[in-house]
Formats: structure tokens, C-alpha cells, sequence
């Protein structure tokens, strides 16, 4: 499987952000984990570098919509648990990022 920018999905992510691993959701019994690096891809590492987190979440929902159009009936409520989303990874980030070769 070919790698994708870990917040919008885009194919051919350029950057990685180095990260602890950590539970990225919960709910009904169920945990996600994220493990290690996030890769990014141009425009969500300029989001990020400018420090635009809203921009990053609007994003992301946009292209995962994209992606599952019946999503956009929750649109709202997904918006919100990516934004929780994002916030856990700025928490566990812990360095630099570094181009992706």
C-alpha cells in the first residue's frame, strides 16, 4: 500500500513529524492507537508550520467527506473528533519534522 498524508489522505506525503504513540479515539469499547511518526503531505505541513490547527481540521474533513460522501451528515461531530484528533498528536509530538525522501 502506497503512503498517505496522515491528516488529509493525500497520496505521497513529503514530511514526517516524529510522535509518541498514543489512543487517538474512543468509544463503544473500542481504541484506536496511533503509532509513531505522522506523515504529512505539503499543504498540511504548511497548515501546521504556520500554526493554522482550524485550517488543518477543515482539511481534513473536507477530504475524508470527499472520500465518503455520507459523511457529511455528521459533518459537525467529525470535524470535532478530528480536532480531538489533532490535538492528541501536538500534544505527543516530539520534534522537528523531516522531509520524507
Amino acid at each position: 500500500m502506497d503512503s498517505v498524508c496522515d491528516f488529509c489522505s493525500a497520496p505521497d506525503p513529503t514530511w514526517k513529524y516524529p510522535a509518541r504513540s498514543f489512543i487517538g479515539y474512543e468509544g463503544c469499547g473500542i481504541a484506536g492507537e496511533s503509532v509513531g511518526d505522522w506523515a504529512t503531505c505539503e499543504e498540511c505541513h504548511r497548515l501546521i508550520a504556520v500554526g493554522d490547527r482550524r485550517g488543518l481540521t477543515e482539511r481534513s474533513a473536507e477530504t475524508l467527506i470527499a472520500l465518503r460522501p455520507e459523511l457529511v451528515e455528521i459533518r459537525k461531530e467529525l470535524t470535532g473528533e478530528l480536532a480531538v484528533l489533532h490535538e492528541r498528536f501536538f500534544e505527543n509530538r516530539i520534534g522537528p519534522p523531516t522531509p520524507i525522501n
